[in-house]
């Protein structure tokens, strides 16, 4: 018997189209592709793709993969099998952002990153966004979808950011993205937190916060080193800046 809750998730699958042809890309243009076991710990493969490619097109270049609902459904990759009596399964993310359609539906953009874990769903199924593909989804949003971006923090952390608001950029139309500085009474480190409301293309708010000291420092290696919270569905830092394990 499928969980009820993992029923749901496979009829938002079903939704979508076993991909076909790839779509129509600009010549040369690319998109990343990544594959992780256990929330980003394990990297299991990371690659280049063709842009205009669907989301399961792309994996099924680069790896072995096996399908069930007439290929509409991801039931393992290079090996690694879906249990709803484990209930660990293969989820996917475009540029940080799991969506309720089937990757066959989803073709990828110039830039776009496309990022497949396996996962356990015991205690939480849906992660609606997620930090580890930043500086995405603020600079290639969902599908051809831009959106302004706002940097919201005190004072005390204007020159961060600043440097975040040259990073992220503000091209766009819409409500906006927001990356919000926060500075907390008697913390200690800082963490990085994505949140969004359920449409795939709804805006994202991001969020640093801890100590003053730590949320400047995180800031500034955000800034400087995007992929530094590469992988992670959230990201710890200490009072240094420096991502913790």
């Amino acid at each position: 018997m499928i969980p009820r809750a993992l029923a749901a998730l496979l009829l938002a699958v079903l939704l979508a189209a076993c991909g076909g042809g790839g779509g129509e890309a600009g010549e040369g243009a690319t998109a990343r592709l990544w594959i992780t076991h256990d929330r980003g710990a394990e990297v299991v493969l990371t690659a280049t793709v063709p842009a205009g490619l669907t989301v399961m097109q792309a994996l099924q270049r680069e790896a072995e993969v096996e399908t069930r609902y007439g290929g509409r459904f991801v039931q393992a990759i290079e090996g690694v099998e879906g249990s709803p009596e484990e209930r660990r399964d293969w989820f996917y993310f475009l540029n940080g952002i799991e969506p309720d359609v089937g990757a066959a539906e989803v073709k990828l953009e110039e830039g776009d990153v496309a990022w497949w874990d396996y996962r356990s769903w015991r205690e939480q199924m849906a992660q609606p966004v997620v930090v580890g593909a930043f500086p995405e989804p603020f600079v290639h949003g969902w599908g051809d979808e831009r959106r302004p971006v706002v940097v919201s923090a005190p004072p005390t952390l204007a020159v961060q950011a600043q440097a975040l608001r040259r990073l992220l950029g503000s091209a766009g139309s819409g409500e906006p993205h927001t990356f919000v500085l926060q500075v907390l009474k008697k913390a200690r480190g800082a963490t990085l937190t994505a949140t969004r409301e359920v449409a795939n293309d709804a805006p994202v708010t991001f969020r640093l916060a801890g100590s003053l000291t730590a949320v400047r420092a995180a800031a500034e290696a955000l800034a400087r080193r995007p992929a530094s919270v590469r992988f992670r569905y959230e990201a710890r830092f200490d009072e240094q800046g420096r991502v913790l394990p």
